[in-house]
């Protein structure tokens, strides 16, 4: 479980899953409206509106398991001048905002504690409890992101890997996404996928960590 077993915990931090989730879906949302795809548009997606993108299940499933998803963007790739750029473009976009989401949390933190706000409330329970929503924002950002590049469908990564594979590798990934549901849940029931996810978000964590400690 994502964020162990205290309630408290998970209360509080429902707004920064919501936060984190809507702007992941936005940026999908934004970068194909750029991109040429106004459908975007009609289906109310270029919103920050949590009830736009929240997919209640999928919502559910992040705070009981520590794995879950949005409400999918539709894209229409015929309204970009180059498909396959356009919509390696719009995939990549979710997870870098959550980067970004990462960095914009460690530099408040930052901020907190050359101001001495930190070291001054960190020894209370309200303190305690705003210091950990921050950490915790920062490790869900960066977990999401890193979950979300995995090369397998549907995840953002499949369709970033896409555009670089030659054309005749592509074939092999469009026959490989009818398996890729039962390969997902192979890797995590079996915790394979901690092998493979945890080496990128050790090494963004402590990139992070740098930042703040600068």
């Amino acid at each position: 479980m994502l964020f162990g077993n205290n309630l408290m915990s998970i209360i509080y931090m429902i707004p920064i899953l919501l936060l984190s989730l809507s702007i992941h879906e936005y940026a999908h949302a934004y970068v194909a409206y750029k991109l040429g795809d106004r459908s975007q548009k009609y289906q109310g997606r270029l919103t920050l509106d949590p009830l736009k993108h929240i997919d209640i299940l999928g919502f559910i499933s992040i705070i009981l398991v520590g794995f879950g998803w949005g409400k999918p963007v539709c894209v229409d790739d015929s309204n970009f001048k180059d498909r396959n750029k356009g919509s390696m473009l719009v995939s990549i976009a979710g997870p870098a905002s959550n980067l970004v989401l990462a960095v914009v949390f460690t530099l408040i933190l930052k901020v907190l504690y050359l101001t001495g706000v930190v070291p001054n409330i960190v020894s209370t329970s309200i303190g305690g409890t705003i210091f950990g929503m921050f950490v915790m924002s920062i490790q869900f950002n960066v977990i999401f992101a890193v979950f979300n590049m995995l090369p397998f469908p549907p995840f953002d990564g499949s369709k970033v890997l896409m555009y670089f594979l030659p054309y005749r590798w592509k074939e092999y990934m469009y026959k490989f996404e009818k398996y890729s549901f039962y390969v997902i849940l192979v890797l995590y029931i079996t915790g394979l996928y901690q092998y493979i996810i945890n080496p990128f978000i050790n090494g963004i964590m402590y990139l992070l960590e740098l930042l703040l400690n600068l």
